[in-house]
């Protein structure tokens, strides 16, 4: 998945420095993200699991790597991006801490299996990118062809 992922750590921020803007490429990658973490109930072969690997490596590392970047476009001070970065960053700390522990209890809570945990991870991932939809709208409006 990180190999796979260097073309989509790259690619998304260019596209987002010269195009698009940081939140509105993150939030097609975030859906994605979810959208395979869904997908990811449906792997039952050794070849399903190196492709969805592959497929999800590529659309997580974009969204890896946009989020410092969304965390910047967001603010309108420049004076406060490092206070913007800190507290965005301890908010995943939190997620990052947790996370690990609540997949375990989830796939034990399964006997082992991993659908709890799958659909938890989906539903949080497509959650994260509506929250990520609002905070657009709530920047720009309803406005489609915005750069943020």
């Amino acid at each position: 998945m990180n190999g796979i992922g260097i073309i989509t750590r790259i690619a998304p921020n260019m596209l987002a420095d010269r195009v698009t803007g940081p939140l509105n490429t993150m939030i097609p990658f975030g859906v994605c993200s979810g959208i395979m973490m869904f997908a990811w109930s449906g792997v039952h072969t050794e070849t399903s699991l190196w492709i969805f690997g592959a497929i999800y490596g590529f659309v997580a590392a974009g969204m890896q790597s946009l989020f410092p970047a969304v965390l910047a476009s967001l603010t309108e001070d420049p004076k406060k991006v490092g206070t913007r970065m800190g507290m965005g960053f301890s908010i995943v700390s939190v997620a990052c801490l947790t996370g690990t522990p609540l997949g375990g209890a989830l796939i034990e809570s399964k006997d082992g299996e991993y659908l709890y945990a799958q659909m938890w991870a989906g539903g949080s991932l497509i959650l994260g990118s509506l929250t990520l939809v609002a905070a657009r709208v709530a920047k720009t409006g309803w406005k489609l062809k915005v750069k943020i």
